[in-house]
């Protein structure tokens, strides 16, 4: 009776969420499987956790700003797991990893490849058994599984690893690790941004850094072959050159891809545009540019940042010389997105 009782009400709170879907982000279209979800974790762990359904409705009705909205969803979710910090049992920690997988990974839905997630899933669940279920190996199964690819398939070769590194330290006699509270923050704050957990997992130092502040641009939008050689002239109050690569990918950092003015630009400082999506990013050797000045694409898993970098102009520059380098590959491209224009 009491199971009947709970999927009575994760019927009843997708269909409150559906009806009160407002916006069309794939992350506000989700908002019925956010209530499933949430009467999951309940269920599994405190029922005062079902106060998330309610809040995540009224998130969805009174925050018009989209990027304060879906924080905002992020916050619910890892309320929720710091809350029920005490013990839960087996099953809890089981559910629990079940719900944050899903919730990092299964969003937006039509990106979804079933056959891989659900492996991936399933493998999820086993290390938490295997590492006796604390809290401490729902944060190792999560966050393996918010790391592993799955683009290309022989990704998936990653949690089997960390399952077969799990397996034999049991067995050479790991006693069980619960490191309660330092797992419930690792998690909590990988849910926090649960919202573009596509770049969580692929641009972590992302979110440690200061956000920059959205500025003005002058577009160029010229894509400059190998020893491309051109001058442009800045707009007044320019204060930096925004560039990126294109099929650069797979060049490590330090690699010359132009001068601009008296400064080499390297990867390091740009990266290749797409780097970061989900199927370029396992062959990718390019790191997060410096001065980053890429743009958030996409939502949840399928979110990335472009490799757009911010190339600082001498002051009281009228132009800047732009030299590709003539080393890069055939194909290749220095990608000059535009002049990046200060508040006066």
């Amino acid at each position: 009776m009491d199971r009947l009782r709970w999927v009575l009400a994760a019927a009843v709170s997708a269909y409150a969420c559906h009806l009160a879907v407002h916006h069309t982000t794939p992350i506000d279209r989700a908002l019925p499987l956010l209530g499933v979800l949430a009467t999951v974790l309940a269920a599994v762990t405190y029922p005062a956790v079902m106060l998330a359904v309610p809040v995540l409705i009224l998130a969805e009705i009174a925050v018009p700003a989209e990027e304060v909205r879906l924080l905002a969803f992020g916050v619910i979710f890892a309320i929720g797991l710091i809350g029920p910090i005490g013990p839960i049992g087996r099953i809890g920690r089981i559910g629990l990893a079940i719900v944050l997988v899903v919730l990092l990974r299964w969003i937006p839905l039509d990106s979804v490849l079933w056959g891989r997630e659900l492996f991936l899933l399933a493998i999820a669940v086993l290390i938490v058994l295997v590492l006796g279920s604390t809290r401490f190996a729902v944060a190792v199964a999560v966050i393996t599984a918010l790391i592993t690819p799955a683009v290309p398939l022989r990704t998936l070769a990653l949690p089997l690893v960390v399952l077969f590194v799990c397996v034999a330290a049991r067995v050479f006699g790991m006693p069980k690790i619960e490191l309660r509270w330092v797992s419930s923050i690792a998690l909590a704050f990988v849910t926090l941004f649960f919202a573009w957990s596509g770049i969580v997992a692929r641009a972590f130092p992302y979110f440690w850094r200061r956000a920059a502040r959205p500025m003005p641009r002058v577009e160029i939008a010229q894509a400059l072959p190998p020893r491309a050689d051109v001058t442009f002239e800045v707009p007044p109050n320019a204060h930096a050159l925004i560039v990126s690569g294109a099929n650069v990918a797979r060049l490590r950092r330090g690699t010359p891809l132009a001068r601009v003015g008296d400064a080499v630009v390297r990867i390091g400082d740009a990266a290749d545009w797409g780097y970061m999506r989900r199927e370029q990013f396992y062959a990718s050797r390019n790191p997060l540019p410096r001065d980053a000045a890429g743009q958030i694409r996409g939502y949840g898993y399928a979110a990335w940042v472009d490799g757009a970098g911010r190339i600082a102009l001498p002051a009281g520059a009228r132009s800047v010389r732009v030299v590709v380098d003539a080393s890069l590959p055939a194909g290749a491209a220095l990608q000059v997105e535009g002049f990046e224009i200060a508040p006066r």
